[in-house]
Order: structure tokens, then C-alpha cells, then sequence
């Protein structure tokens, strides 16, 4: 089973995040990078998701079950 939880770090050349067995580049170009780098800087890692299924191409009920997904790991998460 892989890991799966979100890893996201920044390099100079823009923001690199994964999840599972998946890694996605955000280069400072990418019209992505703002939105990245702000939610970074307010600790709301909701669009790194949504933007994974953007890039996997997926519909409306994969986003729903990440959504779902990532409210579990949080709510797990304030429960320690």
C-alpha cells in the first residue's frame, strides 16, 4: 500500500507535490503557482487535490470523493 498523504515542498524552480504514488510539478509559470504558493502560505492544502484530479483528467465524483477524503484525514487529525 503506498502512502497516502499529501507531500508538497518548494524548490526555487517552483512547488512539487504528491500524493500516493503520484508527484505533480508546478513550475513559476504555471498559472497554478499562485494559487499554490498562497494556500501554502495559509496552510490550505484543499486545492493541491483539486487540482490533482484536474490533471488526472477526472470528473466531478473523483473531487467529491477526495474532498470527502481529505475532510476525514483532517477531522482524524484534530481528534489527537
Amino acid at each position: 500500500m503506498t502512502d497516502r498523504r499529501l507531500a508538497v515542498f518548494e524548490t526555487d524552480k517552483g512547488i512539487t507535490f504528491s500524493f500516493g504514488e503520484h508527484t505533480y510539478f508546478v513550475s513559476k509559470q504555471d498559472p497554478f503557482y499562485n494559487i499554490a504558493k498562497k494556500s501554502l502560505s495559509q496552510g490550505d492544502y484543499v486545492p493541491f487535490y483539486v487540482e490533482m484530479a484536474k490533471r488526472e483528467g477526472l470528473g466531478e465524483a473523483f473531487r467529491d470523493s477526495l474532498m470527502k477524503e481529505v475532510k476525514n484525514l483532517k477531522d482524524n487529525s484534530d481528534d489527537k
